[in-house]
């Protein structure tokens, strides 16, 4: 029986009681009955939650710790990146079993000094005004001076297969 049925019956023979049916003599027994295993109901669904909210707190904990090993992970990863790529030089190549690697000069990017002083050829409006980096860059690569922008070389890269 569950505890809504217990706490039911123990209603219905109170009930009995009050009409007269039966007198709390005849029912003391059972009401006892009733009553303990409503008790003992009780307890094991206090039981239950108290499981319940152990268990959340124990995976609530191990998500944190998890989390934190994720971070370092991550960090621990950029640090040997960048250690590999430092260790490197420009168009190094190495061919292993399982990998290859190779250190890439960085491309020609845009380096915007000043965007108070581009030319509006180079902005276009949205809801934000922006530059037309690519426009830019290739005026800059044909020879074009453009007041608050230059040519500079951006960061090598791995590539690692």
């Amino acid at each position: 029986m569950n505890l809504r049925q217990l706490t039911h019956d123990q209603e219905a023979i109170l009930a009995q009681v009050e009409s007269g049916d039966f007198t709390l003599d005849d029912v003391s027994d059972h009401l006892d009955m009733l009553d303990s295993e409503r008790k003992q109901k009780i307890e094991n669904y206090l039981h239950v939650i108290n499981r319940l909210t152990s268990e959340g707190e124990t995976i609530s904990n191990e998500i944190k710790r998890l989390k934190e090993i994720e971070t370092s992970k991550a960090k621990a990863l950029v640090n040997i990146k960048a250690w590999l790529l430092m260790s490197m030089k420009d168009g190094e190549k190495h061919d292993f079993d399982l990998f290859k690697v190779s250190r890439v000069k960085g491309r020609e990017v845009l380096q915007l000094n000043s965007t108070n002083d581009i030319s509006t050829k180079y902005k276009t409006v949205k809801q934000i005004e922006t530059i037309d980096k690519r426009l830019l860059l290739t005026d800059l690569k044909a020879g074009a001076e453009i007041k608050g922008a230059e040519i500079a070389t951006g960061n090598a890269s791995l590539r690692i297969r």
